[in-house]
């Protein structure tokens, strides 16, 4: 195969945007039914659909698809939910009912058989929506989240129970205590359960709460589904070490068991018999065994059914993750080998036809994007994929071969914590550097490639070293790119994940400028051409970055972001409601620091030109946040396009547009860098060219 000589970003790449919108399909939340263990759930999002999420299942050994399900097939069915804004959790699978949330009512409804149509249930005034499902052993009602907007004021967040059968009629409240509300699960008997709660200025990953509740039968004449008896803070309460507590399961034992950071990692925790916690590895190990749920319905953590005191791990030690069976009575994890998977999510067990216990999970590596796989633990049956995601494998989408897959490698990189001076601490920041990749390009050899720098949102979430089409999009056409775990992610336990409190703004801008500027020098980048882009929090670094670091980078991506802290302290969701209040400061005490760092009120510091994407019916973001710092840019004369996006959310779902956004960086960025994208592309209107 010939190789040209062509400049960097104009390389050819048969990675087209309308390949990386097909590949943005993606299997998750993942579900096995207790009573069925042999059938699996899943949602796929189908950009093509409008981005709709559609629930299909199948038998967990049915590697043809001869008894795959589409539960679903009628277009104005779409599984998910609004709560908290990012949803998951939207559905379960239970005997013959399956519970679900249609997004475009909120509606909570049940499916009882795959001919039927849904039916409706719970309390259908407009402003009720539901998430995170436990259906009661009997079959009777569902357990869930319901976050109320009929309220006056913020929202309001409780644990109630819904009856699956009769006539739809009131929730009954079974908790109410707390600003949130969450994971909801039953013993296998259904005499107890168990659940998460938390409280203002508090996120998830700060502190919860768990408890643990006896189940008292209705007394039958209608007035409730169930109550609640002996409420008890098993941990994180009132008196107790405060810390961050996910993933409640009971096994099939009845013992309770959990995953905390007490330690300063996510590490696993089992309630004995004597109702004391204690830990479930013989010592406390500086590995994740959890993520940040922003969403509900996160699994990394399960009991291995006809297995005592056994539980499947998945966690992350030393760069490397991980799968394992923890014995928590010897403190033993059997590492379960795996074929290079470098993420690991949705761990359900499941059992096949034969008997055989199976894991299911999606699974993605380097050179495959997320899959939804089965993984036997005998060994039997080895690892096999299920459920391909947007890449199946290397060369499956758009013709991108083995060759011109960039795979990444993380690099550690020196940077400083606050304030900045001669007397700040110097630690360590992590990114995966990925180089320029395609087999029938190279760059001139006078010249270095562009790098563009990523910044994953939350900010408190991570990226991973798994396949992502949209980074090859870049890399394919001769980018470099720097994808940052800045200080802030998570990954590296509490420590890494507060160095953002209060400094948000600050640590994140200061890290992403040290690696853009540590891979420059290095060799590895052209220091002339480095650029930033990022979504959400991201775009708040991005365009903090180019107002407060002007000197660093040549061009800017905001998706979007953030541009007035002030703004999104007043305006955002209950969920990130005081969110703000850790990364920044409490407000308005604190109006002063916000305004410091918004980029908004630095305008007449930007030196350089950007383009902002931004979805007209963002809750999280408001629209008005891109559309300010984009006034403010045209009157200062800067170069600047803003690109907005009717009908999406917090994030681009519909496949058009994921085409038109990533189409229209490269143009942007092709017109600023000076070099011409091979790509025929729409032009984007930009103000003061």
């Amino acid at each position: 195969m010939p190789v040209t000589v062509a400049p960097y970003g104009s390389w050819e790449s048969p990675l087209t945007a309308e390949a990386v919108a097909v590949a943005s399909s993606s299997v998750g939340s993942v579900v096995v039914d207790p009573t069925d263990p042999t059938r699996v759930y899943w949602l796929e999002s189908r950009p093509s659909e409008g981005g709709r999420y559609v629930l299909l299942s199948k038998l967990v050994d049915d590697y043809d698809d001869s008894t795959l399900i589409n539960h679903l097939p009628d277009t104005k069915w779409n599984v998910r939910t609004a709560v908290h804004e990012y949803g998951g959790g939207a559905y379960t699978a239970y005997g013959k009912a399956i519970v679900f949330v249609n997004w475009a009512d909120q509606g909570l409804y049940v499916l009882e058989n795959k001919s039927s149509e849904p039916r409706r249930i719970g309390e259908q005034e407009e402003g009720v929506r539901y998430a995170s499902f436990a259906v009661h052993p009997s079959g009777e009602y569902v357990v869930c989240v319901r976050e109320d907007h009929r309220v006056e004021g913020e929202a309001k967040n409780t644990l109630v129970a819904v009856r699956l059968g009769g006539e739809p009629g009131r929730d009954t409240v079974l908790f109410d205590r707390s600003d949130f509300v969450s994971s909801p699960v039953f013993g296998s008997d259904g005499s107890e359960i168990a659940f998460i709660t938390w409280n203002h200025p508090d996120m998830n990953w700060d502190a919860t709460v768990l408890r643990r509740a006896r189940v008292v039968a209705s007394p039958g004449d209608g007035s409730s589904a169930c109550t609640l008896e002996a409420l008890a803070e098993v941990a994180g309460g009132e008196g107790q070490q405060r810390e961050s507590i996910y993933q409640p399961r009971f096994d099939d034992q009845g013992s309770l068991h959990f995953i905390g950071d007490r330690s300063g990692f996510w590490n696993p925790y089992h309630v004995d018999g004597s109702g004391d916690v204690v830990q479930s590895l013989a010592k406390p190990m500086p590995a994740e065994f959890a993520e940040p749920e922003w969403a509900f319905g996160a699994s990394t953590f399960q009991p291995v059914s006809g297995r005592a005191s056994s539980m499947a791990v998945v966690f992350h030690l030393d760069d490397v993750t991980r799968l394992g069976i923890l014995n928590v009575e010897t403190h033993v994890i059997d590492d379960l080998p795996v074929p290079g998977w470098t993420a690991l999510s949705n761990l359900q067990l499941a059992q096949a036809r034969s008997g055989e216990p199976v894991l299911v999970l999606v699974a993605g590596s380097p050179t495959e994007s997320p899959a939804l796989y089965t993984y036997f633990i005998n060994g039997v049956g080895g690892q096999r994929l299920l459920v391909a995601g947007g890449t199946k494998a290397a060369g499956d989408v758009g013709g991108l071969d083995v060759g011109s897959i960039s795979v990444p490698r993380e690099i550690a990189f020196s940077t400083r914590l606050p304030p900045f001076d001669e007397q700040s601490k110097e630690v360590q920041a992590y990114a995966y550097y990925y180089p320029p990749a395609n087999v029938r390009h190279v760059g001139p050899k006078d010249e270095l490639p562009p790098l563009l720098v990523m910044i994953h949102g939350g900010p408190t979430s991570a990226t991973h070293a798994v396949y992502s089409a949209k980074i090859q999009y870049w890399t394919s056409r001769g980018f470099a790119v720097a994808d940052v775990n800045y200080g802030g992610s998570t990954g590296y336990g509490r420590e890494y994940r507060e160095r953002l409190y209060p400094e948000f703004g600050r640590v994140d801008v200061q890290d992403c400028c040290a690696a853009a500027l540590h891979l420059a020098g290095a060799g590895l980048a052209d220091r002339r051409r480095l650029c930033i882009m990022g979504g959400s929090a991201g775009g708040f670094t991005t365009l903090a970055s180019l107002a407060f670091r002007p000197e660093v980078f040549a061009v800017g991506a905001s998706l979007y972001g953030i541009s007035d802290l002030e703004v999104l302290a007043k305006e955002t969701h209950k969920f990130e409601a005081q969110y703000p209040v850790h990364l920044v400061g409490p407000y308005p005490e604190a109006t002063s620091v916000y305004r410091e760092r918004s980029p908004l009120y630095a305008v007449d510091r930007l030196a350089c030109p950007a383009i902002f994407l931004q979805g007209l019916e963002d809750r999280v973001v408001p629209p008005n946040q891109a559309t300010l710092m984009v006034d403010a840019l045209r009157k200062k004369g800067i170069c600047v396009a803003h690109v907005e996006f009717a009908g999406e959310q917090h994030g681009f779902r519909k496949a058009a547009n994921i085409v038109r956004a990533l189409e229209a960086q490269l143009y942007f960025f092709g017109k600023v860098l000076g070099f011409a994208p091979s790509d025929a592309i729409e032009p984007v209107h930009i103000f003061n060219e």
